[in-house]
């Protein structure tokens, strides 16, 4: 089986590291008035920023450390090592940028925490097609856009439980490693 997996808030416990750094960010960089929505997704509506505010921070995360320090999701790595010593292809598919020094610190994190994987694709936010183009049987993330897009070309998908996507619920959802792992093995 070939799958398909996303990394930040996935596999690595990205969100709340990034609103750590992003609260910093704003105190330094910014106005600093703080949260205007701390249950938000977007970093414009979760702070008081512009377009320009956010592209700053990003590009501040994406130059410094930030992916290499993130800590991993629960058995994450010890059930993506068992599903490709299995023999399924394991294919990384993330938003992250896609450029020379984002894609060695990731793989340098994804080495270094133990995981076992194929391919590692960068720079894709609509997710379906990628899914498509690369024969993914299985796609996993915890973004509903992305679990949503995956399924309208017909891409069987499961989305990692979250605080913010806790209210879809038309798509299969869980909460662990165990339960992907479980899945993985009732459909084979």
């Amino acid at each position: 089986m070939r799958i398909g997996i996303d990394i930040d808030d996935t596999v690595s416990c990205t969100n709340e590291k990034l609103i750590e750094e992003a609260l910093k960010f704003d105190k330094e960089h910014v106005r600093g008035k703080g949260f205007k929505n701390k249950n938000a997704y977007s970093f414009m509506e979760m702070f008081y920023w512009t377009v320009m505010d956010v592209d700053n921070f990003l590009k501040t995360v994406q130059g410094g450390n930030f992916f290499l320090d993130l800590d991993v999701k629960h058995e994450a790595n010890e059930y993506i090592k068992k599903l490709y010593d299995e023999g399924n292809e394991i294919i990384f598919i993330t938003r992250r940028k896609n450029s020379f020094t984002v894609k060695l610190k990731t793989k340098k994190w994804l080495k270094k925490n133990g995981f076992k994987f194929n391919k590692l694709l960068l720079g894709h936010s609509k997710k379906g097609q990628v899914c498509k183009d690369y024969g993914i049987d299985l796609f996993i993330d915890n973004d509903y856009k992305n679990v949503y897009d995956a399924l309208s070309y017909g891409i069987d998908s499961i989305m990692m439980g979250d605080e913010y996507n806790k209210d879809e619920t038309e798509v299969k959802r869980v909460e662990s490693w165990k339960e992907i792992y479980n899945y993985v093995n009732e459909v084979k």
